[in-house]
């Protein structure tokens, strides 16, 4: 089926142009592309993730006015239809064709998307509880179900930008140092534990949406940055060429193609894992540090102690940006992320006996995030180079496909059911934000489970599938193989 999306669209005008031209990859473009222009998007994600449930729950009072549970459907609701728009999106994607390549004009509409209905998450008109219900799940669907969706096509862009795997390796890194670094700790800091205590808690809802309103508007000359110096190589090599996305004619079905995903023993060992990652990300909510912090360790505006806390997530991964990168390209990702793993159990154990002594709780949080360096910086590139193998072994890319979607709609459905559990577990065991330290045992109890036993169950997993993914070993070979390959030797699905 030929492509129809995209063509003669405004992608194809002359100043929707990347301005990068090379074709290796430059510093520019590593810089600009990957390390500056996600900023804007991913500090928005961040500060919406943190807000939005403690302004359903302190300004809209979601739960009270509709009953206990309402934000937990709707948390439902969205990631079903998230799953949906993933597989619509898949297919208007795999049916483009467009000179910016498949993944860049999508990843832009996406984070505009996110700006405009991201606002309007938070500012909620006066039209009655149910208009205001209506609108809060309208918006909420449009960010999350369709903005986010389009804007998280950009982890393809890694393996798509180049066949490289150093610079593969090195804008993962610069990619991960934004999210994680400059807007992971950076906007966490600023936003849960200083904003948070001095002018949105306690608040107007005013407040909270000209903060949101402030990000908002700065994240869209970012997103045009991220778009103008980023640069698809591998999707637009020539179709003569095997090794490029080959045209729809030549890839076989939808459903071949993704059974033949399951078919890549490497690729299986990154879904599992990367689903492992999407559940306990679920599972532990956005606001688990903010929650640990006041019910636990008594923190308020007066002690900073959220301040602290939040600081020892934060030094290990300044320290990553020097560390990671130089031992993972000496001893591999996978055996750097097993060892650093290991640092990760002993956090969280020695956590399970400090229980709630501040200084212990800081020294035990540090320790756990030390362990999850490798994970944070380097592990993508490796998960995400398993398109590799599917590409070696069955001559298609899965980036952008449907048959990649459905997937990505597996391990959301999967995943998705730990949507919301963290806030309803609080809610269920008696949790309530005006009690401080003086919650009920089964608070407490929760909190502890979240915060220390799940990552203890998400790093055993992680070591084990690790050590059998050898996949670095393996891709030196495979990338020589399908670069080497002439058309004349091509073999089509049918033929095989």
């Amino acid at each position: 089926m030929k492509a129809q999306f995209m063509k003669n669209s405004i992608f194809e005008k002359p100043f929707m142009n990347s301005r990068i031209t090379s074709e290796e990859m430059t510093m520019k473009e590593k810089i600009l592309g990957y390390l500056i222009g996600p900023v804007g998007m991913l500090s928005l994600q961040s500060v919406i993730n943190q807000l939005a449930e403690l302004y359903y729950t302190e300004i809209f009072y979601i739960d009270q006015i509709f009953g206990v549970g309402t934000y937990l459907v709707m948390s439902w609701v969205t990631k079903i239809v998230s799953m949906l728009a993933g597989l619509l999106v898949a297919y208007i994607v795999e049916h483009s064709e467009s000179s910016q390549g498949k993944i860049r004009p999508f990843v832009l509409i996406g984070q505009l998307l996110c700006a405009v209905s991201g606002f309007f998450m938070f500012a909620i008109p006066e039209i009655g509880h149910v208009g205001m219900l209506i609108w809060v799940y309208v918006f909420n669907i449009l960010y999350n179900g369709f903005g986010i969706t389009m804007f998280l096509l950009r982890k393809n862009m890694i393996t798509l930008a180049t066949r490289n795997q150093d610079d593969r390796n090195q804008i993962n890194l610069f990619d991960r140092i934004t999210g994680y670094m400059l807007v992971g700790v950076a906007v966490t800091m600023v936003v849960g534990s200083i904003l948070y205590y001095t002018m949105l808690h306690g608040f107007p809802k005013g407040n909270w949406i000209m903060v949101v309103g402030v990000v908002a508007l700065i994240s869209i000359p970012l997103s045009f940055i991220n778009y103008f110096y980023t640069k698809e190589r591998v999707t637009l090599e020539g179709e003569e060429i095997e090794g490029a996305l080959y045209n729809q004619e030549e890839q076989g079905t939808d459903w071949r193609r993704f059974l033949d995903l399951f078919r890549c023993k490497y690729w299986n060992m990154a879904f599992i894992i990367t689903t492992l990652n999407m559940i306990v990300a679920n599972l532990q909510g956005f606001n688990l540090n903010t929650n640990f912090c006041t019910v636990i360790l008594g923190a308020n505006a007066e002690n900073n102690y959220n301040l602290f806390y939040t600081i020892a997530s934060g030094m290990p991964m300044g320290i990553g940006i020097l560390l990671i990168y130089p031992l993972s390209k000496k001893f591999t990702i996978r055996k750097t992320t097993m060892a650093f793993s290991v640092l990760s159990l002993i956090g969280c154990t020695m956590g399970l006996f400090v229980k709630n002594n501040f200084i212990g709780a800081v020294i035990a949080f540090f320790i756990y995030n030390m362990g999850t360096l490798a994970t944070v910086y380097v592990l993508d590139s490796l998960l995400l180079s398993a398109n590799d193998e599917v590409e070696y072994k069955f001559n298609f890319r899965p980036e952008g496909t449907v048959a990649l979607a459905v997937t990505t709609a597996i391990a959301t459905v999967i995943s998705g059911a730990f949507a919301g559990v963290y806030e309803t577990g609080l809610s269920a065991n008696g949790y309530q934000a005006d009690l401080g330290t003086n919650q009920p045992q089964g608070v407490i109890t929760w909190l502890y489970f979240i915060r220390y036993i799940v990552p203890i169950i998400q790093c055993v997993v992680t070591i084990i599938v690790l050590y059998f993914m050898n996949l670095e070993e393996k891709l030196p070979q495979m990338q020589e193989e399908i670069m080497a390959r002439k058309p004349a030797s091509e073999v089509t699905e049918a033929e095989q």
